[in-house]
């Protein structure tokens, strides 16, 4: 969990010139980052933000050659491999045109 953050940045830049025709260019950049808090009854607590990941209970997948067993096979087996899924849970369709 990480807590959320008012952040602003100001950019100001300032030209230069003098007598000879030279310039110089000065650039300032200002940035402030804030907890950003909620406050109940005088009391305060800091706004966290949570990432919380979706649960795959199945894939259906649809290929140009699925209809192969072999191909099926190679795609069940991928899916798999990146999900962690069950067999059973993975249909694998050929694709229609």
């Amino acid at each position: 969990m990480v807590p959320l953050y008012d952040e602003s940045t100001t950019t100001s830049t300032t030209t230069e010139g003098d007598s000879e025709g030279g310039t110089r260019n000065t650039v300032e950049t200002e940035s402030q980052k804030e907890i950003v808090f909620t406050e109940k009854s005088g009391i305060k607590d800091p706004i966290i933000q949570k990432t919380i990941m979706p649960v795959i209970e199945g894939a259906v997948i649809t290929a140009e050659g699925a209809g192969d067993a072999g191909v099926k096979t190679n795609i069940i087996s991928a899916v798999q491999a990146v999900t962690g899924l069950s067999i059973d849970r993975i249909q694998v369709f050929e694709l229609g045109n």
